[in-house]
């Protein structure tokens, strides 16, 4: 036994022995600075834009293993994508057939930059020129194509795809079939003009398979924030699918202030300048709950808000986006400012105390980065505010209203303030019309000055000197000292 059992062990040391140094081998290669330099190259120009790697290693059980990668984009001043680790597992053995397995790619701490203003293209002949190629994804997709072999979900191969892949040294009748891939503890940020983040979503999870010819799979994100005010929409989830070259994102749900949302998102992958449709349904969202404690106008509105949005256009020009929707209130009512409600209990127009709306909707539409308010229309039970204008860049309100009383209230208006409200055309009702300006959290109006008019006329109405300065315009006697002679 001892004649079998030493020769045996010493075999499956040498082999131990073998594959030990071949993994060393294999790693001392992979880390050699012009092995990962000629690597980074053809990432690289594959993605199209420069991509840097601290370092990488293999080993037969993880694979590749990429740590601190980063692509970044020449012709913005941050990274589009980071990621802590990158982990690509294969199966070799098909590379003798020209094909390669990939059996999962596993992307971990990764922090997604996506631009969402348009972009100026570096010169042409620059650093960086690799920034104009268009990267075109394809769920099962081949590198080089053999003659007379054609695709109808892929495009044709540019002829800089072609130079690309005799640079890389890639056989062109090369095949990569990608089983699976994953995304762990990501985040993602979509930015504003000046570099700072409009929307962030955080801890984003995910996973698709390829099966039957398209990747399905699903993906969860934690929260997302809009700007630094609207509090978080949680719970964000949707089954995943792409297939022919088209990335869908059929049943999103999320939860918002005691409310939920609910769409749906498609992106063609295969047209370069990215073409998108989205559509959204909100219901049973807390209006008062939106908006953090910023002292905005929401902080004093009431009620449950539904709507819906449809939106389309493309992912490198936001100034092409085009759609509309409405937003309705139930059950609504606004707390006034408190000058307002100084005013109300002066006037006695109640309505200046509290809106209680009986009816509150808007029909909006989005040309480009500006939405356009068609109309707005807050009713209650004796006043009606009408809206109408621009919101440039979903930020700066730029917003015509008029304030309508009907006779009711126009009865009870002080004769102090009557003259600053006109007379509509029915003889019976008064309206006021005044502009809103500033910002969507912070809104500033003139409605306050319109309706209280000169204040220095109002002092002397309410003091009662206009009436006395009349009186004495209204008797030359007491300023003509002639006149008693004359009289006489």
């Amino acid at each position: 036994m001892k004649r079998f059992v030493q020769p045996t062990l010493v075999v499956l040391v040498a082999v131990a022995g073998l594959v030990g140094l071949g993994l060393l081998a294999i790693n001392l290669y992979v880390q050699s600075p012009g092995t990962q330099l000629r690597l980074r190259e053809i990432v690289s120009e594959n993605f199209g834009y420069p991509v840097s790697v601290f370092r990488i290693t293999f080993t037969p059980w993880n694979g590749f293993h990429f740590q601190d990668v980063s692509i970044q984009d020449p012709s913005v001043n941050f990274p589009i994508l980071k990621a802590r680790d990158l982990w690509v597992q294969c199966q070799f053995l098909p590379l003798l057939r020209r094909k390669l397995i990939v059996r999962q790619i596993v992307l971990s701490g990764t922090e997604l930059r996506i631009p969402t203003v348009e972009r100026t293209e570096p010169a042409a002949g620059a650093a960086g020129d690799t920034a104009s190629v268009e990267p075109v994804f394809t769920p099962n997709s081949e590198i080089g194509q053999s003659p007379g072999h054609s695709d109808a979900s892929t495009p044709s191969e540019s002829p800089r795809e072609k130079s690309r892949s005799v640079e890389n040294a890639v056989p062109g009748n090369f095949w990569v079939e990608i089983r699976k891939f994953k995304l762990r503890h990501g985040s993602v940020y979509f930015m504003g003009s000046k570099g700072l983040p409009l929307a962030t979503l955080r801890d984003v999870e995910g996973a698709v398979h390829f099966r039957r010819g398209e990747y399905v799979g699903q993906v969860r994100i934690s929260s997302a924030t809009v700007s630094d005010s609207i509090n978080n929409v949680d719970d964000i989830s949707s089954p995943v699918k792409c297939s022919h070259g088209s990335l869908d994102l059929e049943d999103i749900s999320a939860k918002i202030s005691g409310g939920e949302i609910r769409g749906s998102f498609h992106a063609d992958l295969t047209d370069s300048e990215l073409p998108y449709r989205v559509h959204f349904q909100v219901s049973g969202v807390n209006i008062n709950e939106i908006i953090s404690r910023s002292g905005g106008i929401l902080e004093r509105a009431h009620g449950t808000l539904e709507g819906s949005l449809q939106l389309a256009g493309y992912m490198k020009d936001p100034s092409l986006a085009s759609g509309g929707g409405s937003l309705e209130i139930k059950t609504g009512y606004l707390d006034q400012y408190p000058i307002l409600k100084e005013l109300g209990r002066w006037t006695q127009i109640d309505e200046l105390k509290r809106l209680d709306l009986e009816e509150a909707l808007s029909k909006f539409s989005v040309v480009g980065q500006d939405i356009k308010v068609d109309s707005l229309e807050l009713v209650s039970k004796n006043c009606q505010v009408n809206l109408w204008g621009t919101v440039e860049s979903a930020q700066k309100l730029d917003l015509s209203g008029r304030l309508t009383l009907n006779q009711f209230l126009s009865r009870k208006i002080p004769n102090e303030i009557e003259e600053n409200f006109a007379t509509s055309k029915d003889g019976r009702s008064r309206y006021l019309d005044f502009q809103i300006t500033g910002s969507v959290l912070r809104p500033q109006t003139d409605l306050f000055e319109r309706i209280i008019g000169d204040k220095g006329k109002l002092i002397k109405k309410i003091l009662g000197i206009d009436r006395k300065e009349k009186r004495n315009e209204g008797s030359p006697a007491d300023s003509d000292p002639n006149a008693k002679s004359t009289n006489g």
